[in-house]
């Protein structure tokens, strides 16, 4: 965590008149192995106290109080989120990216079904994540936060998503569900990204002649299906994220929530290079 923070230019404060009892880097690690103990911030703290030999690693002289890790969160900018998991893939040293992009709901509240139901509460909007990721590496690059249901089609995602993640490094193929299906989408990629996307064309029924577009014709025709198989790789990011670090938001405003998802995504990563690193000491 400590070389992504460097990689990705984090300082140690913010600002020179600071108190520097706490750095910007302890702050980023708590709240992140916060998200991996699944716990609320007073039950984190109260965890810490335990937690000898971590507080040893990150030369913690005191214990922060609950507080103060809850108004970090608040305060910490999501321009610098979104940097810090950016800076996961640029640790690798490749060079071309192979991205897919999936979305998925996080519920507002821990709240049963049954309540719901008994006290008429149910609630139909959530919070969908969309995330455009490594297939290679299942490592996350670029992420988009808004509220669901809205008039807003997942498709309106896609190419602010593919052009963040084109900003990072170059990418070389582009691989979505049929949700995506767009001629402008398969035209942005191709000819403005020069890169190769392959997302399949809906409505399968509808003969070959009547399909509109260009490239919508040619996934009509046929496509490989080995890298387009590479997609469910987007199934498996969204699951362990669900298993890991739960399927409901603890934060109850709109900008604590974006923040809590941003640092379920770095836990994430962090998770999944540290697996990366593992297996490539086993193989060696």
């Amino acid at each position: 965590m400590f070389r992504v923070l460097k990689k990705a230019r984090i300082p140690l404060f913010l600002h020179a008149r600071s108190n520097h009892i706490f750095t910007i880097w302890q702050h980023i690690i708590l709240l992140v192995l916060r998200q991996y103990e699944r716990k609320s911030y007073r039950m984190f703290t109260d965890w810490l106290i335990e937690a000898y030999y971590l507080r040893n690693f990150l030369e913690l002289d005191y214990i922060p109080h609950f507080t103060t890790l809850q108004k970090f969160a608040a305060r910490i900018a999501d321009t610098l989120l979104a940097k810090i998991i950016s800076s996961f893939i640029l640790l690798l040293n490749i060079s071309r990216l192979f991205i897919g992009i999936d979305s998925t709901g996080f519920k507002m509240t821990n709240a049963s079904e049954y309540y719901t139901y008994k006290a008429k509460l149910l609630r139909k909007r959530y919070i969908k994540l969309s995330a455009s990721a490594d297939m290679l590496f299942q490592l996350i690059v670029v992420i988009k936060i808004r509220r669901a249901p809205t008039t807003k089609h997942d498709t309106k995602d896609f190419q602010p998503l593919i052009i963040k993640s084109s900003d990072i490094l170059p990418i070389s193929i582009t691989v979505t569900d049929k949700g995506y299906d767009s001629e402008d989408n398969h035209v942005f990629v191709r000819e403005y990204i020069h890169a190769f996307s392959i997302i399949p064309a809906r409505f399968e029924y509808i003969p070959l002649w009547r399909t509109y577009g260009k490239y919508r014709k040619q996934m009509k025709m046929g496509y490989s299906k080995i890298l387009y198989h590479q997609r469910n790789k987007n199934e498996t990011i969204m699951s362990v994220i669900k298993r890991l670090f739960g399927e409901y938001l603890t934060s109850k405003t709109i900008r604590t929530q974006n923040k809590e998802l941003s640092f379920r995504c770095i836990a994430y990563n962090m998770h999944r290079l540290t697996n990366l690193v593992i297996i490539v000491m086993f193989s060696t």
